[in-house]
């Protein structure tokens, strides 16, 4: 369901951190991002109205820069999800080391996959940390439309689900998997907004890498041309007024980027221009998940 009035539209970004500690993203020409930049975006996130963070212990070493750059500007607040893979190490114990690198308590965490979400000694695991209000939320990282059957399946309903979902790939919107999570009061968080820089590419290197998704890219960029915007802004804009959508997770390289799209999400789209683009259904899994990716 669309929201054609958010009052706070920046409010419902989160900044996606895996560039604060690794080379990452497939458009990223500027590899990790220097400290001081880092410093400098979460600035601008908080006096933008952004207080989400999202961050993972497999994100190299993004949890301890994080914490550098709130020790330098002491912001409080900020609502933190960070991610765990390990199975063997207790669960407490990642949590606690967490805390010592972010220098605050992440908010939430969530499993970064279904497969350790469902493992019967790490779901005891969260429960605990839960319980014992180690942290405020539990959660999973998932993939696709039947890890989401999968986990819904479970005794232990996660609080947070975070999901791929962009302008091209609407599968799990039109197939209403948005609408049942959020009908069971569970908060979506949608990254992979510009699946994972893809949209940024240029024509060349997309026929280079992937030549069947350009006829869909060029239908899309001329439904949002006719709006005057960009596959990515369109992206952005829908994502933020899904009402199914809790926080749209963006991965941000520099302060320029982010104040982008502080800047896009000023804009307005008649409804219809979303329409157009839904009826794309595009549905190349090679294309869609990039772990698929040549």
């Amino acid at each position: 369901m669309l929201n054609t009035s958010i009052a706070e539209p920046a409010s419902k970004l989160a900044i996606g951190t895996a560039q604060f500690g690794m080379d990452y993203g497939i458009a990223n020409q500027n590899g990790q991002v220097a400290q001081d930049e880092v410093t400098a975006i979460l600035h601008l996130a908080w006096n933008s109205g952004i207080n989400t963070l999202d961050t993972a212990k497999v994100y190299g070493n993004s949890e301890e820069v994080i914490g550098i750059s709130l020790a330098d500007h002491g912001e409080s607040g900020w609502n933190i999800t960070t991610k765990v893979s390990d199975i063997q190490s207790p669960l407490s114990d990642q949590l606690r080391d967490s805390a010592e690198k972010l220098t605050v308590t992440p908010f939430t965490v969530l499993a970064h996959s279904a497969e350790l979400f469902l493992e019967e000694k790490f779901k005891e695991e969260l429960i605990f940390i839960r319980e014992e209000n180690l942290v405020s939320k539990i959660g999973v990282s998932l993939y696709s439309e039947e890890e989401i059957i999968q986990v819904m399946a479970s005794e232990l309903i996660p609080d947070i689900i975070q999901l791929p979902i962009n302008v091209l790939d609407t599968r799990l919107y039109r197939r209403g998997n948005l609408g049942m999570l959020k009908e069971k009061g569970i908060e979506i968080y949608a990254r992979s907004a510009f699946l994972q820089g893809l949209f940024f590419l240029e024509r060349p290197l997309l026929i280079n890498r992937f030549p069947e998704v350009v006829p869909a890219l060029e239908k899309l960029k001329s439904i949002a041309s006719e709006a005057g915007l960009t596959p990515a802004e369109l992206s952005l804009l829908w994502l933020a007024s899904l009402e199914e959508v809790d926080k749209v997770v963006l991965g941000i390289d520099n302060v320029v980027q982010l104040k982008t799209h502080l800047r896009t999400l000023e804009k307005i789209v008649d409804a219809n221009v979303f329409e157009k683009a839904l009826c794309l259904c595009y549905e190349n899994e090679n294309v869609l998940n990039p772990s698929l990716w040549p």
